[in-house]
């Protein structure tokens, strides 16, 4: 079967500035809506504490944004108690509670900062319209960004800081999230260039999935019950978006396909924009809801790109459902291991097939 995704356009290098300057204005016109650019910030040390035996440190930080700095989020990071700059990993947690389960080993045995926020610092995850505890559509009322996008802005506000820090290498910053938090990491690297990498985790509908065609690990069914389509994550979560992706919902009812023909572009094209840079999505399987087999379809529609630009496309299926647990955060390890120091890690990428 001849799966038609919409063209990249990439012809020469030299052209894809261009091109993907023209990409992004589409992605913010009919998904993500729009940012600002401000990029002032100030943080602040509030705790530090030794862990692990000595073999860690955890911090807390509060981050000053918007205007006069009068709004805030606050940052909990993990480093090595070995002084020397280092590599960081920006976390949006999907829930305040959330834990890595290898922490210990990713910061103390690897040597990474992981850098978490929970991202309803910046705006609310609810449909109401109620805001959370702090909330970046106040800061910036002029702007028409969705939840996404605005997730996907904490991760630049936490890099600006962690970037005046003397223990952080600019040059190795990476991003990942979860679910909807993985699609706000892969919006992260996409609007942020100064992310090497991006490891987004079984984010579907809106991240690495692909919004034409649904499939689960038998490959496509287009089963709008048991796969989330466009108009779903659509008309369940007008919140995460801009008001562009509305037209692209289904005509008999929200959920129904349809739409997405209609929409410029796919997940394809989203994850063609992080080259010459890395990404790596990691899913499970038993995920049928975030589209695994879309998510393969996808990543190959982007390889172009990575193989004219350079940089790593890569995705990683583990057996299992919808979670975020030690294989998962291991795989991002490995992949950060992997791009930034060139370590053999033994890793089998791209090795799941589905029938065409």
């Amino acid at each position: 079967m001849n799966y038609e995704l919409p063209p990249l356009g990439l012809t020469t290098p030299l052209d894809w500035p261009r091109q993907r300057q023209a990409w992004i204005a589409l992605a913010e016109e009919h998904m993500y809506g729009h940012a600002p650019l401000d990029h002032a910030v100030s943080g602040e040390a509030t705790s530090s504490e030794t862990i692990w035996d000595g073999g860690g440190v955890r911090e807390t930080a509060l981050i000053h944004y918007g205007p006069g700095l009068a709004y805030s989020f606050e940052a909990v990071i993990h480093r090595p108690a070995i002084e020397g700059r280092r590599p960081a990993i920006t976390w949006n947690q999907f829930r305040p509670t959330d834990a890595c389960p290898v922490l210990r080993e990713i910061v103390a045995d690897r040597g990474y900062i992981v850098a978490a926020f929970d991202k309803t610092q910046l705006t609310h995850d609810n449909n109401d319209g109620q805001p959370g505890r702090v909330d970046a559509r106040e800061a910036y009322p002029d702007y028409d960004w969705g939840a996404i996008r605005i997730w996907a802005w904490g991760h630049s506000k936490l890099a600006d800081y962690l970037l005046t820090r003397p223990d952080v290498d600019g040059g190795k910053l990476a991003a990942t999230g979860h679910s909807r938090g993985g699609k706000a990491a892969l919006a992260a690297a996409i609007f942020d260039e100064r992310f090497a990498v991006c490891c987004s985790n079984n984010s579907g509908a809106g991240g690495c999935g692909c919004f034409r065609y649904l499939g689960d690990a038998n490959g496509l069914s287009q089963d709008i019950v048991t796969v989330e389509s466009l108009g779903r994550v659509s008309s369940a979560f007008p919140h995460w978006w801009g008001p562009g992706l509305k037209a692209f919902e289904g005509e008999e009812t929200p959920d129904a396909m349809g739409g997405e023909d209609k929409l410029p572009f796919d997940l394809h094209t989203l994850k063609a924009l992080i080259a010459p840079r890395s990404l790596m999505s990691c899913e499970g399987l038993e995920d049928s809801w975030a589209n695994p087999f879309g998510t393969w379809l996808t990543w190959k529609a982007a390889q172009p790109a990575f193989d004219t630009l350079g940089g790593r496309n890569d995705v990683f299926y583990r057996p299992g459902g919808h979670g975020f647990g030690e294989t998962d955060w291991l795989a991002v390890a490995d992949f950060c291991d992997e791009v930034f120091y060139g370590k053999q890690t033994g890793r089998a990428w791209n090795a799941q097939s589905f029938s065409e």
